[in-house]
Formats: structure tokens, sequence, C-alpha cells
């Protein structure tokens, strides 16, 4: 059984805690923007091992994009000092597996296990990052966790204040997911993780298409969006 953990963007299977999208390196990438972010991958970290402490959790799954930096050369000997001390610290803690996200193509721990884009089974729970089309063996599934997309509900005042807030996404594939996964469950539970960092950024759902791979196949429009202490915002199309 998957739980989200209340005021957490962290959800729980069993003795497993998955999280996504922690995007260890953004800040650089902000610095060359002119925008100066203190290091946040103490805080991430710190907070990590607080969801595990708490939930007395065995193992964590980081499903995607742990690292942030694809292409800037000047920046990534920073990165990587921040995810072998991330890493390091977080292995005293728990078994890790890492699902790899489009941010992770080189990725390389002693400290943890390392799965490919397409994703692993987890019981009767598929899980995978959700750039690339997932493995056709784990599509049976009776749940499917994926991450990417950063979810977001766009939510305007009567005032005409707008912000964004981070939030779950939980609903069905559409018809069009047995053309792509003939073999596959059709009623499997479709839920999209939000991102870990509060400071990667994101989608408002609400308010943008999906159109990109398997996200394509999802119902967006009669999924249901939850913020992150619990509370049903209903119907997204009805959210927009």
């Amino acid at each position: 059984m998957i739980q989200p953990i209340y005021g957490e963007r962290a959800l729980a299977i069993g003795k497993t805690i998955v999280i996504a999208d922690l995007h260890l390196g953004i800040e650089y990438e902000y610095e060359e923007k002119g925008i100066k972010v203190p290091v946040q991958t103490k805080n991430l970290l710190e907070r990590v091992i607080s969801i595990l402490d708490k939930t007395k959790a065995e193992r964590i799954i980081i499903l995607g994009d742990l690292k942030h930096i694809i292409e800037k050369r000047e920046y990534i000997m920073k990165e990587r000092k921040q995810i072998g001390y991330f890493l390091k610290e977080l292995n005293s803690h728990a078994e890790i597996w890492i699902v790899k996200g489009n941010h992770d193509g080189s990725i390389k721990s002693k400290y943890a296990k390392i799965y490919g884009a397409r994703g692993l089974m987890l019981d009767d729970v598929a899980l995978a990052h959700g750039h690339a089309w997932p493995s056709k063996n784990i599509m049976d599934a009776s749940f499917f966790i994926m991450a990417h997309l950063h979810p977001n509900i766009r939510i305007t005042t009567k005032t005409g204040f707008s912000y964004m807030e981070p939030c779950w996404v939980r609903g069905k594939f559409k018809k069009e997911f047995k053309e792509k996964y003939p073999e596959g469950n059709e009623k499997m539970e479709v839920v999209i993780m939000p991102a870990f960092n509060p400071i990667a950024g994101g989608i408002a759902i609400n308010k943008e298409k999906l159109t990109h791979g398997i996200a394509s196949l999802i119902d967006v429009e009669n999924a249901y969006a939850y913020t992150l202490n619990g509370i049903n915002l209903g119907r997204i199309r009805n959210l927009s």
C-alpha cells in the first residue's frame, strides 16, 4: 500500500520511502543567471533523514533527477562534491536505490543501487521517473508512480493574485494506454509526485497540457490534485 507522508513531498511503500527531483546543484544554474541561492544540499539531506527517522523506513528510492547539471562543465565538479556528500551521509541511514531521471545520465555511486530510466517494480507498484517510456515488464502493476513533471496547481484569488501550490496528482490512464502497453493494466492508478526540492520549479497542471511521453497517456483533466497536507482540491479540469 502506498501512502503519501503528511506535509512532505514523499510517500511510503511499506518500509520504503520514495522521493524525486532533488536537483542537487540547481543553485549553480541560478548563480549563472545572477540569482544567488545558498546551496540546499544539507537542508535537503536533513529533511530526508527526518522522514526516515519518523517512518522507521529501511530503504529510500530516489525516483529520478538526484542531480541537476547536464552540460555546464565548470559546475560539474562542485555538483559531484554535493552528490557524494549527500549519498554518503544518507547511506548511513537507509539503503539507497536510484532510478535514473533525465538529469542523471552519467550518475554513479558506491553508496546506491542504480536502475535505468525504464523503471522498476516494487511489490505491486511500478516506479519510473517519467521522461522515458517505462518498461512493458512493469506496466501490469496496480499503481504507477512517476515524477519529472514537478506538478503544481496555479491558484488565482478573487483579487487577481496568483500563486503556485505544489501538489500530488492521482488519476488513471487514457484508453490509448492499451495501444502502447497491450499487456498492461489499464486500471492501474497513477500517482505523480511533487518535486522534493522546493526551488526546482514546476508546471501548473491545471493550465498546461501534458503532451510528452508517458504523461500524454494520463487522463490529467479527470485526475485529482491533493495538497501536501492531504486536502483534495478536486478534479483538475475544475481547477482551471
